[in-house]
């Protein structure tokens, strides 16, 4: 989740990227720490509410996305759950460049529909809307990684 990967993980998080380990690393943010209650997290909105946040985030979201590619990772993807194909696609593209090149990274947006007051429909309306606005698809990859794409689509493989 994302309280691992980039609040108390993000040391490990980056040393992986750093020394350009052969894995890709998915985050599901939530934008919240909801096991413990409704805390703000690094990648809480700012000046969002919950209940153990009651005055709002005081800072701006941690832009994990764009901190994995100043890191070195060859392939980053910032999307929702939506849809689910794209998904599918976004993860097979790390998976297949992280084996062969180095780091990757992808950041799936998840939101905590029980810490905002959502129900299930109208939680993948959120995401919906969010793929509008924060959350709307964002693919960077480098040269080596174009080339592993363009060879898996190739085969048939993504």
């Amino acid at each position: 989740g994302d309280g691992a990967i980039v609040d108390i993980g993000l040391d490990c998080t980056l040393q992986s990227f750093f020394r350009q380990e052969k894995i890709t690393t998915i985050c599901f943010d939530n934008e919240v720490y909801a096991n413990t209650g409704g805390q703000e997290s690094g990648m809480t909105v700012k000046g969002h509410v919950f209940k153990m946040a009651p005055k709002g985030k005081q800072w701006d979201k941690v832009p994990m996305w764009q901190i994995a590619i100043d890191s070195g990772c060859h392939y980053v993807a910032r999307l929702t759950v939506s849809s689910p194909k794209r998904v599918e696609t976004v993860i097979k593209k790390a998976i297949y460049v992280a084996r062969e090149v180095g780091p990757t990274y992808v950041h799936l947006y998840t939101p905590c529909i029980l810490e905002i007051g959502l129900n299930s429909d109208d939680g993948l309306d959120e995401m919906r809307q969010r793929d509008k606005e924060r959350f709307a698809f964002f693919e960077y990859m480098t040269d080596a990684a174009k080339e592993v794409i363009e060879r898996k689509k190739e085969e048939g493989l993504i």
